[in-house]
């Protein structure tokens, strides 16, 4: 068989839109392009405002995970303005923060990821599912199938919680510099233990024994898919008055050091992302404007460096880099770690609720900014997110963002080395033409993608100019 150039576009059953073009030569993958096709221009929509709206703004970046831009933008305006938390106020944030990464990782594995194991009925919006590798009996596909079904629930009882205590869900609006706005009062606490206790038995009996039958049933998965062992975590769950302390250890590994990030590694590259520099662009906030026919480019998203390299994140990342596991990096580790992270997580809330007091919005904020160049970092559901802000008399200046899947779905960069995904994909053995999109779809689901973090802002009209940024 000759070289075969494929584009798998779009790649469903994901946040966003993305593209994939492979090369396959004999039978293997042995090239592969990951495109994020829609422009994000959040850093732009932040230019002049009162840096104070990053909390609401960013968290438009995506609906799905947004509590996570809420969370790191008030975690920047804590160092801002110096801001001094208390116990409740961190234990409230934390409980909101966890609810939204146990709804998001139900709705990845069954809504997302489980479609590529199972059978799924026939009937909308399943007709026509493209599943050419089904290997579960008929017993267990049909409780998976039920278990499918059971899990909207569960993650809208996740939503439920982050709901009591934010206000709403997507979007909360209670988790803002200096605390939290809404009171813990005994009724939102005892309806919070009571939806997480169902949540936490419905991981246990349903979400924990179905990763084990898929694990166990594909487990040629653990060697699909696998990438390099460059893993990066910024850490997760804030504690100490000044957020100082952090439950879930930061860490870069690469090979098998372990080092802790710092933010003046971390640099973007845009030489195959859509963008070329320019000193006398009229907007502030960046030196950056699109640039769509630019040679050699072929994705909206930059590529993400530490160090110069390509790192990937996530939960396998946190599983690996907190020493909970010790296994590979293949396509099966990494919808592993997912489900066994759900489990830590609903343990850890239900600790956090029983530790939470009644009072008071625990809320403390200070009035005076003390910098004006302020960077936050923390994980997100995949991986790790930073913001950045430049700040003259409270106004933004500059506002960048770094989401998870910018790591995890980097373009090549100017050496031409590959992103995570990238890598994942080649060297992907394809047993026959008709598995294609099955394998591919597996593999680049697991790392959860979530491109409209990653690319924001389509021209509905395509009336796409270089010059036009939304």
């Amino acid at each position: 068989m000759s070289k075969q150039r494929i584009t798998f576009s779009p790649v469903t059953r994901l946040s966003g839109l993305l593209s994939v073009d492979v090369m396959v030569d004999k039978g293997k993958i042995v090239e592969a392009n990951a495109s994020g096709t829609m422009f994000r221009g959040y850093e732009w929509l932040m230019c002049g405002r009162h840096v104070t709206d990053g909390v609401y703004m960013t968290q438009r970046v995506c609906g799905i995970c947004s509590l996570a831009h809420g969370a790191i933008a008030s975690y920047l305006l804590d160092e801002l303005y110096d801001n001094e938390l208390s116990e409740n106020a961190q234990y409230l944030r934390n409980i909101m923060l966890a609810a939204d990464f146990i709804q998001n990782h139900i709705r990845h594995f069954y809504v997302f990821s489980l479609p590529d194991f199972v059978k799924m009925p026939d009937y909308p919006p399943f007709e026509g599912q493209n599943l050419k590798d089904a290997r579960l009996n008929p017993e267990d596909n049909k409780r998976l199938v039920e278990h499918y079904f059971l899990a909207i629930k569960a993650a809208q009882q996740s939503h439920q919680i982050l709901a009591l205590f934010g206000g709403k869900a997507p979007h909360q609006h209670s988790f803002i510099h200096g605390g939290v706005a809404v009171a813990p009062t005994v009724d939102k606490m005892t309806q919070a233990q009571a939806l997480i206790t169902d949540i936490g038995e419905f991981v246990k009996q349903c979400m924990i024994p179905d990763t084990e039958l898929i694990a166990r049933v594909y487990n040629d998965y653990f060697k699909i898919g696998v990438t390099p062992r460059n893993l990066l975590s910024f850490g997760l769950f804030k504690f100490g008055v000044k957020n100082e302390k952090t439950l879930w250890r930061s860490g870069v590994l690469a090979g098998n050091q372990i080092t802790q990030p710092e933010a003046r590694l971390i640099h973007e590259n845009i030489s195959r992302a859509w963008y070329q520099e320019d000193d006398d662009l009229e907007f502030r906030c960046s030196k950056l404007k699109p640039d769509p026919y630019k040679p050699e480019a072929y994705s909206w998203i930059k590529s993400a460096l530490y160090g110069g390299g390509h790192f990937e994140g996530g939960p396998l990342a946190r599983m690996i880099i907190n020493g909970w596991v010790n296994g590979g990096t293949g396509t099966m580790d990494r919808i592993y770690a997912r489900s066994l992270e759900t489990l830590m997580i609903t343990k850890l809330m239900e600790k956090w609720l029983g530790k939470l007091k009644p009072g008071p919005a625990p809320l403390n904020q200070k009035k005076i900014p003390v910098k004006s160049k302020v960077t936050a970092m923390t994980d997100a559901m995949r991986g790790p997110l930073f913001h950045y802000a430049h700040v003259e008399k409270e106004e933004v200046v500059q506002y960048d963002i770094i989401t998870p899947t910018v790591w995890n779905f980097s373009p090549k960069d100017q050496h031409d080395n590959r992103g995570p995904v990238e890598n994942a994909l080649v060297g992907t053995e394809i047993p026959k033409p008709d598995m294609l999109y099955t394998i591919l779809g597996r593999i680049i689901r697991s790392f959860d993608p979530c491109i409209a973090c990653a690319t924001h802002v389509l021209d509905v009209k395509e009336n796409i100019k270089a010059e036009v940024l939304i």
